[in-house]
Formats: C-alpha cells, sequence, structure tokens
C-alpha cells in the first residue's frame, strides 16, 4: 500500500490559538505524569536497595500457603539448607531452637501442625523433633564437614589425612590476668608450685596460703573473658603492684594437674603415658562450623573420653576444653608409612644436600585394626593463652602386640614426683624416649617399623605458593610457638619435646560418627507409646478410618478357596468401604508394648551464639541474609 499525503485544510488564528492552548494543557498534563512515574520507579527502587542495604530482620510466622522462604550458603556465617526463623527474636546473637528445627512443617513432609501448637515441634506421634545442624571448616583448600542430624553426629573429611605426635606432660599452664597489679615474683616460682601439693606430701612441701591465693585469684588457665599478658612472648613483664612500686612477676606458670588450684579433681588421675596424634583440622574459631559445634559439646554425651584418651591426657578439661569422640565408618582405616623395603631411602633425609640427592620413599599401608586399639576425637584447643581456639583432630593407638612401645613417663619434676608418690607402679613406665617405633600391617605377621617423613603435611605441595609459611617438619615435639621461625616445637605447651612428632608417618581417612543419644539397640528407645502424652504408660491408644482389609479377591485364590488369615475388620458392618460411600465415624484399638517408651535427652542451650567471628565477622555486610 503506498502512502497517501493529505491536505489539510488552513486553520484561521481563532482555531490556531485554541489549539496551542489545548495542546500546552495536554504537555503539562503528560510532564506531570511522566514525572510522577519517575518519581515512583524512584521509590521502588528505593525501597529495593533499602531492602537490600538495611540489616535484615527475622520473617515472621508464616501459614502453609506461606511456606518459609530457603535459603543457601553465601560466604556469610551458615547461610545454607536452613530457613528463616519465623517471628522476632529477644535476642538476635543467640540461636533459637527454630533454627536448628528447621525441617519443621515443612512442604511435603505431613507435619500437619500450625506453628502455634505448642507440639509444634514434635512428629505426628508426639516425639520431639532432633536438631538438623550442619558446618564445615577447611584448610588448604581441602574441607572437612560436621553434622548433627537424629542425635547422630559426622565428621566427613578427606582420606588419608596427616597427622603429627605429641604428648602431654601431666601439667597446666596458667597466665596472669593483664589486668591484675598482683603475681608471682620469679624466685616465688617453686614455692607456688609446691604450695599447692602440700596435701599430697606434707612433710615434703611447704603451703603458703598468699601465694596459693595469687594462683587461684590471678593466674588462669585460658579464659576468652580476661586478657593476657602473654602469648608466643616473654616469661617475665614489669607492673606496677599495689603499693605503686614496679615489679617484675612471671606470665605464666607450669602446674601439675595435682596442684591445689585445680581442686584435686585429677588426684586419683591414671598416668599419662600415652603418646597421641593430631592435626588441626579448622582456621581460628571455626567460623563456619561454630553453631554445629557448640550444639554438638552440650549434648551429655559429649566430652567423654574412652581409656586410651585418659592415658593421652585428652581429659583435662584446662587443655581440651570440649571434646567428642568418634568411631570409624566402616572401610576407613588408618595408614602407616612403612617404606618401600630399602632402609637407605626409606629414612627421611636428614640434610638439604641429602634431600637433593634422593627423594625419601615411603608406602603407606593399612593399619591391622584387628590388634591396634585406636580412639578418634574431635577437640577444641588453642595455642599458649590465646583466646584463639582451633579445631583439633586426635588419634590414640595402642599396639596390642607391644603395648610397652608406646609409653613413655619422662622422670624428672613435680608431675612424676607426685605420681610415683600416689601410684608406686609409675615407676616401672617406660621412661626412654620412642623416636622410632613399629606398628601392625594388615597382612603381615610382624611389625613394620614406622618412618616419618620432611614434611609439613604431604597435602601441602607447596605453602609459599599461596600465603603459607614453613612447609618442613619440625622434628621436635613442645611449643610450636612461631614455627616456621627459631626453634618451634611441633604442638602445645604442655608437651614434652623428646616426643618427636613423626610427622605423616601415620594417615587416617576423616570419615566418623559417634551416637549422641541413647544406644540404638535400646528397645524402649522412641516405640509406639515413647511420644509426649503416651510416655507415662505401657498402652497406647491408636485411631483409625475403619474399613474391612486383606480380603482375597484374585481369581486364583476365589477358585481355590484360598483365604487370608490375616484380615482386619475394623466395621461395624463388616463391610469394606468406599471411598465414597464410607463412615465418618473413626474407631480406636490399643497396643501394649509392655514397657514404658523412652525419647533421646536433647540439650537446647540458651547461650549458643551465633555472632559471626574471624574471616566471617570481617567480610559481614548490612544485606546479609536474616539468621545465624
Amino acid at each position: 500500500m503506498e502512502a497517501v499525503d493529505i491536505e489539510l485544510p488552513p486553520m484561521d488564528n481563532e482555531t490556531a490559538r485554541s489549539t496551542n492552548s489545548c495542546s500546552g494543557y495536554h504537555e503539562k498534563v503528560l510532564k506531570t505524569l511522566l514525572l510522577l512515574a519517575v518519581f515512583i520507579i524512584c521509590a521502588l527502587i528505593a525501597v529495593v536497595v533499602y531492602q537490600d542495604l538495611a540489616p535484615c530482620q527475622p520473617k515472621a510466622a508464616t501459614s502453609k500457603n506461606n511456606p518459609l522462604p530457603q535459603r543457601f550458603y553465601d560466604e556469610n556465617y551458615m547461610r545454607y539448607l536452613a530457613y528463616f526463623p519465623p517471628g522476632s527474636r529477644s535476642n538476635p546473637s543467640y540461636l533459637t531452637k527454630r533454627e536448628v528445627l528447621w525441617q519443621a512443617d515443612a512442604c511435603g513432609t505431613q507435619l500437619n501442625r500450625e506453628p502455634s501448637d505448642p507440639l509444634f515441634f514434635t512428629s505426628n506421634q508426639n516425639i520431639p523433633l532432633e536438631p538438623a545442624v550442619t558446618g564445615f571448616m577447611g584448610q588448604f583448600g581441602t574441607y572437612r564437614f560436621l553434622s548433627m542430624f537424629e542425635m547422630m553426629a559426622m565428621f566427613i573429611g578427606e582420606e588419608k589425612h596427616g597427622m603429627w605426635r605429641f604428648q602431654e606432660n601431666g601439667f597446666i599452664r596458667v597466665y596472669r590476668d593483664k589486668s591484675s597489679n598482683v603475681g608471682i615474683f620469679p624466685v616465688e616460682r617453686k614455692r607456688a608450685i609446691e604450695s599447692g601439693l602440700y596435701y599430697v606430701d606434707a612433710e615434703k612441701y611447704t603451703k603458703d596460703d598468699t601465694l596459693l591465693g595469687i594462683l587461684k585469684n590471678h593466674y588462669m588457665n585460658v579464659n576468652p573473658a580476661l586478657d593476657f599478658d602473654y602469648a608466643f612472648g616473654d616469661d617475665t613483664s614489669i607492673i606496677i603492684n599495689t603499693n605503686g612500686r614496679r615489679v617484675e612477676v612471671l606470665n605464666w606458670i607450669d602446674l601439675p594437674i595435682y596442684h591445689e588450684k585445680f581442686t584435686r579433681k585429677y588426684r586419683n588421675h591414671a598416668p599419662i603415658d600415652t603418646p597421641a596424634y593430631f592435626c588441626q583440622v579448622s582456621s581460628d574459631n571455626f567460623p563456619h562450623a561454630k553453631v554445629a559445634w557448640q550444639l554438638i559439646t552440650a549434648q551429655e554425651k559429649a566430652n567423654k573420653v574412652g581409656p586410651l584418651g585418659i592415658r593421652a591426657g585428652l581429659d583435662i578439661k584446662e587443655n581440651f576444653h570440649k571434646i567428642i569422640r568418634f568411631n570409624q565408618f566402616p572401610g576407613a582405616t588408618a595408614w602407616a608409612n612403612i617404606g618401600q623395603g630399602n632402609p637407605e631411602t626409606d629414612e627421611r633425609p636428614k640434610t638439604l644436600e641429602e634431600m637433593r640427592e634422593r627423594p625419601q620413599t615411603v608406602n603407606y599401608t593399612p593399619i591391622d585394626q584387628n590388634k591396634v586399639d585406636i580412639e578418634i576425637y574431635l577437640a577444641e584447643r588453642g595455642y599458649s593463652n590465646s583466646s584463639v581456639t582451633y579445631l583439633q583432630f586426635i588419634v590414640v593407638m595402642m599396639d596390642k602386640s607391644d603395648p610397652e612401645a608406646y609409653t613413655y613417663l619422662r622422670p624428672d619434676g613435680y608431675y612424676y614426683d607426685v605420681l610415683v608418690k600416689r601410684n608406686t607402679n609409675a615407676k616401672n613406665i617406660n621412661q626412654e624416649p620412642r623416636f622410632n617405633f613399629k606398628i601392625s600391617i594388615r597382612g603381615e605377621e610382624e611389625q613394620k617399623r614406622v618412618y616419618s617423613t620432611v614434611v609439613y603435611a604431604l597435602s601441602n605441595l607447596n605453602r609459599p605458593k599461596f600465603g603459607l609459611t614453613g612447609g618442613g617438619c619440625p622434628a621436635k615435639g613442645g611449643d610450636i610457638i612461631d614455627y616456621p621461625w627459631g626453634n618451634p616445637g611441633s604442638g602445645f605447651e604442655t608437651n614434652y619435646e623428646e616426643v618427636i612428632p613423626v610427622c605423616d608417618a601415620i594417615l587416617i581417612d576423616i570419615r566418623f560418627w559417634t551416637n549422641l543419644g541413647d544406644p540404638l539397640d535400646d528397645p524402649a528407645v522412641k516405640i509406639g507409646n515413647s511420644g509426649i502424652g503416651y510416655n507415662s504408660t505401657k498402652i497406647a491408644e491408636y485411631v483409625t478410618q475403619p474399613n474391612f482389609y486383606g480380603r482375597f479377591t484374585d481369581p486364583y485364590n476365589v477358585k481355590n478357596n484360598i483365604q487370608n488369615p490375616d484380615e482386619l475388620d475394623f466395621t461395624t458392618d463388616h463391610k469394606m468401604q468406599g471411598p465414597k460411600n464410607h463412615t465418618d465415624e473413626n474407631v480406636t484399638f490399643r497396643i501394649d508394648f509392655g514397657k514404658i517408651g523412652t525419647l533421646n535427652k536433647v540439650n537446647f542451650p540458651e547461650n549458643i551464639d551465633i555472632a559471626p567471628v574471624s574471616c566471617v565477622a570481617e567480610s559481614e555486610n548490612k544485606n546479609d541474609y536474616c539468621g545465624p
């Protein structure tokens, strides 16, 4: 179709003025509407931006038609597989029950309770829901996951994780409160220690109540609430005392576990004569596993140490603040480096020249755990008096083929003196350091020599490349201090120096679990009458819609007159009920369980701190999602 030009008749002046006037009015209206639209759009953008930038508030409780929004992990704290907490919180710094029972009433789960129901956090059986919490930690780009579901804790990480050996020396290091103007003078160290051992041997030790009072009130073990004057620093400090004089006082003192300061709670402790193997598996304050660790260690079955762990001193609370014992999953194992059969190359090179001449030959082979007892732990511990703590993975082993080879006790110092006084058999414990040792290997009749490596960790091929320090095995026990510089040890300040780390001689697969609830084979746990309101009687009443169940109608069965002996008739008229012609009246029946049902005891501490820490706190943003 061709365009057609239309010639309009000319307008007179009056018509033109009228048209121009109307046109101007329309232009003003259009401009006003345009400005109004721009204002509305800007307001909407501002609202969205404000919502993104403003601190996030907890969402209100939602109905079944308005399900709780899901959130997933981002770079900030615990943003994974959880729900926003409903309602408001009196203290947003602490965990609410809703945040560890986030699965409650999720769509498709048939809880069918309203949030206002007092039994909202229970199943249809009235059994309380149990926490679902998970976290993770990482080092060197390798990640480990700590979780608890249905009172079952799990710690899952990489296979063949390397460890260092250490042994506790029977002491607890205490540090002076920096804010205090009181302290122990260096010349008083011996008398202060012996003042707390007076009850053990009054003839040998002299009690000084003044020094004992200073130790009890002004020297503490690691305590985040206090500010200490020493951390990888000098043994003494100059302070202004109560008389206004400058005096030199001890920043720290090593006290044997028997000392009166620790209220004699370790007076009957077994000899600490067994080494353990450890590796730090988290960054400082484990920011991504903080809540999971707090909730797991709050359970009654947490913080329990087995017989080997006690002999390794893992139950000394002042040194290992919280601890969980784990079991290995089937198929997971521990490994020992037994070399490739040539002692000259299996032994680690000791000098740079030797390292350049030859590689060390290694061969990691499964340990025979039918012959070697193993206890596995995850523990919280810091270094020196720092309030920063880490999760430490610890393994204690004892080869039943030669248990003597796994023990050591230094025959010197206050710990040894008191131990021998209280336990005369302590003198029979091996007193020679074991720099080398053997272990039972799967499929081998005789024990095999175990070889240390030269590396910090087999998983760290190039630490400097990734901004990390060191890379070599520290080669001796004791305080790691300023590794890799100076003359550092490989562990903690209360370790024997002569129990060397044998770096990565032992590896283990991080595949662990532990049951924090009642024993799984307990016949009373969570049976039908275990729920709230039912667990006071052996008999539970059940409600059902009536029908006649189980009548055979297959032609083969009808022809051969095969009848079901397990027919169930819940009806009064002995007829099957159809989808459309059935009675609406429910019927009841009872089951006698013969015993009272029980429930797992779950601790929900009110003081689980969810405030971001460490790197998470540093990267916290105003537009973070709600939640812990």
